[in-house]
């Protein structure tokens, strides 16, 4: 097998490493001229020549496009135009906007098979084996599926998964990192909870411990790994490459409902005036008295409670979407390639393999719940923490429970000095 990666990032460092190991060889292309430090036969060509990497590939070339989205895809595609044929396939592995690869689709023309595909689980996963979202037909899945294979993580095939319809996976790809966004905030608000009321570390490390026992939630391991190592000292400011930003436009532009994501992306902004929030900052001195065995058991349910919502409402977006653009999704599918193998995986995505089941187990568990949410943001109140992400997720729910809700006063006031059409009951 020969492949050509196009991009020398991190994560493609790491694609080629994964690739040599399993015996295959590469022509590598990086627009700037670099080194790798890796002794190996199996990189037959190293160049920031486009013609000359082009040629060294054999006919029905493979080509893994692994460089920063946007700009650079367009051009790159843009030059490949002219050097391939209808029989090549270039593969898109990057973080690119879903419109922008819907364009990319266009400016290729069927000049050579253009797929994007979205890649999950990191550097490391990279190594070792991603979890992969591609939209192509059978047809063309059957000619490049052992290709795939060989950047999956090893006996678990259904790492992989597929979708029909142009940008579809990078749609996709967008929605898991939204998912992502939701999850990293929930466990920022709770740690920092935590922290507050229980202060001593181990105490922390065991509480954390405890709640991932049935979780097993990806990013809350890796916060456990953080807590127990040194800790580096970095600026208390959240950056972010976009993908939030788009599935956020995405959701407000299409009428879904993803108030997890949205208060995530707005503590992410806020994070960014570091300077005002300083001027104003203050040090938390408050107590509070705790049965710490009810506490950890409450911060359970609480836990549990606001991720299953961020993945409801992550993955409620699918339905509407694939009718929006005609795209062909399995959700069963997508679940069983993202347990054990990507970002956000966590025991919690198999409830979703049986939907109903899940919309009756969230209601079920606010109602059961209730009286243990108002309290941990009582005790948030008290403490002056913030936890925007968990009173949203509350009022989501009081909004659908309750029909205290009066929204014809808006919609009164709107026709009154708009005179905007009224639905008579």
């Amino acid at each position: 097998m020969h492949i050509g990666v196009i991009g020398c990032g991190i994560m493609s460092k790491n694609i080629i490493i994964n690739l040599i190991k399993k015996n295959i060889y590469l022509s590598i292309y990086n627009k700037e001229f670099i080194k790798l430090y890796l002794k190996t036969e199996k990189i037959l060509l190293l160049t920031n020549n486009l013609n000359l990497f082009v040629k060294s590939l054999k006919k029905n070339k493979i080509i893994f496009l692994l460089i920063k989205s946007g700009k650079p895809v367009k051009i790159v595609l843009i030059k490949l135009k002219k050097k391939l044929n209808n029989k090549d396939i270039v593969i898109d592995f990057g973080n690119s906007y879903f419109k922008n690869t819907i364009l990319n689709y266009k400016i290729v023309n069927k000049n050579f098979i253009f797929l994007s595909s979205g890649i999950s689980g990191g550097a490391n996963g990279a190594l070792y084996g991603l979890c992969i979202m591609i939209d192509c037909s059978i047809k063309i899945f059957k000619i490049i599926k052992n290709f795939l294979n060989l950047l999956i993580l090893k006996n678990k095939n259904s790492s992989l998964s597929i979708s029909l319809g142009i940008s579809s996976s990078h749609f996709l790809k967008m929605l898991h990192n939204g998912i992502e966004y939701g999850i990293l905030q929930i466990i920022s608000e709770i740690f920092f909870l935590i922290k507050i009321i229980v202060k001593k570390n181990y105490l922390i490390i065991n509480i954390f411990y405890k709640i991932n026992k049935k979780l097993k939630l990806f990013l809350l391991k890796i916060l456990l790994n953080i807590i127990i190592k040194k800790k580096k000292k970095i600026i208390d400011i959240i950056d972010q490459k976009g993908t939030g930003l788009w599935c956020c436009v995405s959701t407000i532009k299409n009428c879904f409902l993803f108030n997890t994501l949205i208060e995530a992306l707005i503590i992410r902004i806020i994070s960014k005036k570091f300077i005002f929030r300083n001027l104003i900052k203050k040090i938390n001195y408050f107590n509070i008295k705790i049965n710490l065995f009810v506490f950890i058991e409450n911060i359970k349910k609480i836990v549990f409670l606001n991720l299953i919502i961020n993945y409801f409402l992550g993955f409620s977006q699918l339905k509407k979407i694939k009718k929006k653009y005609n795209w062909k999704f399995n959700l069963n599918n997508i679940i069983k390639s993202f347990l054990k193998s990507c970002i956000i995986d966590s025991k919690i995505l198999i409830l979703f393999l049986n939907k109903k089941k899940t919309i009756k187990k969230i209601l079920k568990s606010f109602k059961k719940y209730n009286l243990i949410f108002k309290k941990i943001i009582f005790n948030s109140i008290k403490l002056e923490i913030n936890l925007n992400i968990i009173i949203s997720c509350y009022n989501f729910f009081l909004i659908f429970v309750n029909n205290n809700f009066n929204f014809k006063i808006i919609q009164l006031q709107r026709n009154f000095f708009g005179n905007h059409f009224i639905k008579k009951i």
